[in-house]
């Protein structure tokens, strides 16, 4: 029998025993079993002809196993956060007088960041006027003894596979949710918006809501009323910031909203900048328990316009750059490009024009924290106008960045 055949036999027996120990133990891993198997077949065929020293096969068999240690070794794969709970309809009735859609919303509730962040997917659109009347007059007595207002956004629109929407919403202690709703009617858009939880009359318990009852959560079925930034799935995203400047529009032909509430009515119905402009014309804006506001909108087509409400006018400034910005002035109130009025503002400005526009979403996280404030810098939000990929980071800390995704099917996380 030659060297040639011997080899050839022990290898194929080594093979065939590989297999069946790795069948009999049930292992996962069976071709790792078989490598080893051929691998040691091989070895005794080679010292069985006499072709390699035992010495030499013993070094070569060693480094073998070494490299189908590293190359079989199942890895582990990198863990998304879970999806959000279906706000499928449930059983009823539910305790707690809850109807299904309601219980559905708050089982959702998830605690994603211990600042905390929270997220929570809606399943109705159905409001509780009581409780709207009563956050109302909590914003009063939480937003007017508040004047270190520092809010800084942009639209950074240079990038058409990658247009997007940065906000830092600076407060004091504000814990935040994330919340997703879907298309509330049809022609109506899904969306996801921060809500700033400090108003809903939580105290303590706002550290682990998820701790309570459902109907101890039951606040949290008005959230959808409270926007401060947001994006659908049309691309169109919102923020605002304060202007103490801004005056009231009181225009009897048309109807009152709320500055918050006309921000749900541009989430849920506009599907570009100029529809976002005519919600917002088509209301008289009352600053009642809070700040007056001007509104920054953009979409994923490349527009952009600050809208801001001055001596009894609304005055719509659109973008005539890859980029947009705002602060806590009144730009319509100024001459020339507002160089000089916040250096914040100037910030923001001189980085778009720097990169014409076209920033990532690591960049643009990398310019809020530039403009973030130590002491008042809630969460710093960038939305994904051509994407739908939501990013968050909370309270200054850019180690823990939390992503999420908008779909045209509706909301999820990822």
């Amino acid at each position: 029998m030659t060297r040639r055949v011997k080899v050839l036999i022990a290898a194929v027996i080594g093979l065939a025993l590989g297999a069946a120990a790795g069948w009999l133990v049930r292992s996962d891993n069976l071709p790792f079993f078989i490598a080893l198997g051929a691998l040691a077949g091989l070895w005794s065929g080679l010292a069985w002809a006499r072709v390699l020293r035992l010495r030499v096969l013993a070094v070569i068999g060693l480094l073998a196993l070494a490299l189908l240690a590293v190359v079989f070794t199942p890895r582990t794969p990198i863990q998304a956060p879970a999806p959000l709970p279906s706000a499928a309809a449930s059983p009823t009735p539910w305790p707690d007088g809850l109807t299904a859609d309601q219980a559905a919303t708050l089982v959702s509730l998830r605690k994603v960041d211990e600042y905390p962040l929270y997220t929570m997917r809606y399943a109705s659109m159905v409001r509780s006027g009581d409780f709207s009347r009563r956050a109302q007059s909590q914003t009063t007595e939480v937003v007017t003894t508040n004047t270190a207002w520092a809010c800084s956004l942009f639209a950074a629109l240079g990038d058409a596979k990658n247009r997007l929407f940065g906000r830092n919403f600076d407060w004091r202690y504000s814990p935040a949710l994330l919340l997703f709703t879907n298309r509330p009617a049809a022609g109506s858009y899904a969306s996801v918006s921060l809500v700033d939880l400090a108003y809903f009359g939580f105290g303590d318990q706002v550290r682990d809501l998820t701790a309570l009852p459902l109907a101890e959560r039951s606040a949290l079925l008005d959230a959808p009323a409270w926007p401060f930034d947001g994006m659908n799935e049309a691309g169109v995203a919102v923020g605002m910031a304060a202007v103490p400047q801004a005056d009231e529009r009181r225009d009897p032909g048309k109807p009152a909203i709320g500055s918050l509430g006309v921000m749900r009515e541009i989430l849920d119905h506009a599907g570009n900048v100029d529809e976002a402009v005519a919600i917002l014309q088509g209301y008289n804006i009352t600053w009642e328990g809070g700040p007056p506001l001007h509104y920054l909108v953009a979409d994923r087509s490349g527009r952009a316009a600050l809208v801001e409400f001055r001596r009894g006018e609304i005055i719509v400034l659109v973008n005539d750059d890859p980029w947009h910005a705002a602060t806590n002035f009144m730009r319509s109130a100024v001459a020339g490009d507002g160089a000089g009025q916040c250096p914040r503002y100037d910030a923001l400005v001189r980085r778009l024009a720097d990169t014409g526009g076209a920033l990532d979403s690591r960049s643009a996280l990398d310019l809020l924290r530039a403009v973030a404030q130590t002491d008042s810098t809630q969460w710093s939000v960038v939305y994904g106008l051509s994407t739908g990929q939501v990013e968050v980071v909370m309270g200054r800390n850019l180690n823990q960045t939390h992503t999420f995704k908008l779909s045209a099917e509706g909301a999820t996380s990822r």
